[in-house]
Order: C-alpha cells, then sequence, then structure tokens
C-alpha cells in the first residue's frame, strides 16, 4: 500500500522520470505518495559494468527493479542500486508486480459487478494475506469462505472466488539448461545412468511441487527441463545439478559442462 517509506534492502519497481549527468531519479510503484522523483540512482549503481552513457543503460519512462540502500525520511531521499539486484531478483519481482496488477483488477472487477464498493477490500486481503495476489490464489485453493471470515460480503467473495477460478492459475516458471557430460570410463553409460537416477532420487525428495525432465539430444549432451512455482526455486535446482555433477564425476575420468537456454 502507499504508506510510508520503503526499507532498506527492499527490492522495488520504479519508472525513470528524470535523466542528470550523475544518476536516474524514479517513482517507485506502490509508494507514489513520495514523489515522481522519490528514488534516484548514482551513475555507479546502473550496471556492474562501466557507464560511459547513461542513456545506453536507462531512459525516461523504463521501468527498473531497484535494490533499496539508503533512506532518509527527514529529507524525503532514497538512494537506490539497480546493479545490486540479480537476474533471478529482477525475474521474481516482475512477476511479482504482474501478478499483483493483475489481482487488483480481477478484485476491482469483481465490485463493480456485483456492484459493490471496492473501499477496504483490498487492504482487508493484504492485510490478511500479504498481497491481493496470494489472497486470491488461497481463494481459488479452499474458497471464498477464507475471505467472508476477513470482513469480505459474501456476495464480493463469491465473485472474486469465481474469477480467481477462471482468470489465475498457479504460478509456474520454466528453466532449460544444457548438460554436457562425456565419460572416459569403461563404463561410462553405466556411471552416466546412476548419475542420473541418482539426482532424480534427490530431487524428488527435495522439490515436491516441482518438476524435472532430462532429455538425451545426442550423447553427450543431455537437456534439463525445470517446472517450478517460482524463479528462485528453479533456479536453486539449476544449481544443485551443477553442484551434484561436480561432486559426483570428482573421482571419475570425465568432462561435463553447463549451459542455460
Amino acid at each position: 500500500m502507499e504508506t510510508g517509506f520503503p526499507s532498506v534492502g527492499e527490492l522495488v519497481i520504479g519508472t525513470c522520470t528524470k535523466l542528470t549527468p550523475h544518476g536516474a531519479y524514479f517513482e517507485i510503484f506502490d509508494y507514489e505518495k513520495l514523489g515522481l522523483e522519490a528514488g534516484f540512482v548514482h551513475i555507479s549503481e546502473l550496471s556492474r559494468t562501466w557507464v560511459r552513457n547513461i542513456r545506453s543503460h536507462i531512459r525516461e519512462g523504463q521501468r527498473a527493479v531497484a535494490k533499496i540502500l539508503r533512506v532518509d525520511t527527514s529529507r524525503g531521499e532514497i538512494d537506490m542500486s539497480i546493479r545490486r539486484v540479480s537476474e533471478p531478483q529482477r525475474r521474481t519481482k516482475l512477476t511479482e508486480f504482474k501478478q499483483e496488477n493483475r489481482a487488483r483488477g480481477l478484485v476491482s472487477v469483481a465490485c463493480e459487478k456485483v456492484e459493490g464498493s471496492l473501499d477496504g477490500v483490498e487492504e482487508s486481503i493484504l492485510g490478511k494475506f500479504g498481497s491481493i495476489y496470494e489472497g486470491l490464489i488461497q481463494a481459488r485453493e479452499k474458497g471464498e469462505s477464507i475471505l467472508i471470515e476477513i470482513g469480505i460480503p459474501e456476495v464480493v467473495a463469491q465473485e472474486i472466488y469465481q474469477l480467481a477460478m477462471k482468470e489465475l492459475q498457479p504460478p509456474t516458471v520454466r528453466l532449460t539448461g544444457l548438460l554436457n557430460i562425456t565419460c572416459y570410463e569403461p563404463e561410462g553409460v553405466i556411471i552416466l545412468k546412476n548419475f542420473f537416477k541418482s539426482f532424480n532420487k534427490s530431487f524428488n525428495k527435495k522439490y515436491k511441487g516441482s518438476e524435472l525432465n532430462i532429455k538425451v539430444i545426442s550423447p553427450p549432451d543431455y537437456r534439463f527441463v525445470v517446472e517450478s512455482g517460482d524463479w528462485r526455486t528453479a533456479e536453486g535446482i539449476w544449481k544443485d545439478v551443477q553442484k551434484e555433477a561436480e561432486k559426483f564425476f570428482a573421482s571419475y575420468d570425465a568432462e561435463y559442462s553447463f549451459e542455460r537456454q
């Protein structure tokens, strides 16, 4: 909600509103009341590479994910960084942003359909679930009763539930990677089979709710396809593939490499 200031370390989404030789100013989503130039990203915090031309990295009207570095509430100053946001963090935040906007739109439509008031509905869902999207996903899974329990009128709750069932699907992300493995041992084929069998077993125990498919392209190339509920989990699975391969083949005469696709 549009209250107060963001916290240090928080990831936010901002729209660039002004460029200067020293950096860029941003309006911060969910903190619009702080103004069009609430957040500032110094030129040194725009990119991990040297910035020769600031406009080659950011332009007015462009949306970006940033990390809050410093907040001075007395002066209304917020220093942010774009370069300190990892790619998985950026993707996750943008996905959450789109999901939240979509969920807010559905709640608004639900209230309009039954000629109900939007006043207090979003606040009630946020207070209980932390986000509108999470509230609608929970309603989709457990029914409109969880919305009625937090004070949302029954007719509105029923309409929100119907829209959530129709318009929202549980989040799924897909990550693919290429694993190239050549084992020079006499029983190399058996060793490779044991590796894939061992990894699948540990995967099923550790990552319930996610899916992993290993497809043979043409030995020594294997494609890993990971489907999970969020980027953080998917990235964690991909890193585990690499760690497990390095650990498993350490005692064998083998070569391997990894590539994200």
